[in-house]
């Protein structure tokens, strides 16, 4: 499927809109922003990943990959708004990222031996 990169920026110039017009109806506040875009983005990813399984190409990233990183970006940017709402503190935020990575190294790991 060529246009993925394309179909990407355009993902993406979609969640900056869709989290500014949240700003502007005060859903969300300033320091929220990037958090959210990012968050948005690592689930753009995930769907990226499943759209890759379904029309692989020999020469791009794996799907198994792609949706590692989204998993990553998504927790990444979702802990960083529980910080900054004080859902979670920045140690148990930072714990969590750690988490995913070490549970997408075992799934890799056993993936690569099985």
């Amino acid at each position: 499927m060529p246009g993925k990169g394309l179909l990407t920026l355009g993902a993406f110039i979609i969640i900056v809109a869709i989290t500014l017009i949240l700003f502007s109806y005060a859903y969300i506040v300033l320091k929220e922003v990037l958090p959210l875009i990012i968050a948005l983005f690592g689930a753009w990813l995930i769907v990226l990943a499943g759209i890759r399984a379904a029309n692989p190409s020999k020469y791009e990233r794996s799907p198994f990959s792609t949706f590692a990183w989204g998993i990553l970006i998504l927790i990444a940017g979702t802990s960083w708004i529980l910080s900054i709402r004080q859902a979670l503190t920045p140690i148990v935020a930072f714990a969590l990222v750690l988490i995913v990575i070490g549970v997408i190294a075992v799934v890799a790991a056993l993936k690569k031996r099985g």
